[in-house]
């Protein structure tokens, strides 16, 4: 049914808006990133920016994901809802990926104890999004046809 709260898609598309916009802070707020002390004002201003961005497109995410279980709505509108919810969480990780391509950039701090994995952690929460969608539009597809 379109107004089931939490789903196996939904809690997948849940999970996968927590971890990246709560891990950007987990990630970020540290001496290599937002109080490193060597960063000029306006990297910090971006690495904010950026920050903000991914709690903002989670919420918009969630926001779509979440609204067929509050807001009465035709199947085909609560697949299209999914799509939205889908796409817009995969933005900031998108996002992210793309990164690589501009001049001088390396997916790892040099100051960093660990990571490095960025790629293969944005790229598997962007699959998890579309996991998400492809389970929530067959479960509705199942209500529809029920």
């Amino acid at each position: 049914m379109p107004d089931q709260l939490l789903s196996p898609g939904r809690t997948i598309i849940l999970l996968g808006n927590v971890f990246y916009a709560g891990g950007a802070f987990l990630a970020d707020w540290n001496e290599t990133h937002v109080l490193n002390p060597r960063w000029p004002p306006h990297a910090r201003f971006h690495n904010g920016q950026t920050m903000s961005l991914g709690v903002l497109l989670s919420s918009a995410s969630l926001y779509f994901a979440f609204r067929p279980a509050f807001t009465p709505m035709t199947v085909a509108a609560a697949q299209e809802s999914a799509f939205y919810a889908s796409a817009i969480g995969s933005f900031y990780c998108v996002a992210a990926m793309s990164a690589i391509l501009y001049p001088g950039t390396d997916w790892k701090d040099p100051e960093a104890k660990f990571g490095g994995g960025q790629k293969w952690l944005f790229s598997s929460i962007v699959a998890a999004m579309w996991v998400g969608y492809g389970l929530e539009v067959a479960r509705l597809g199942k209500a529809k046809s029920a």
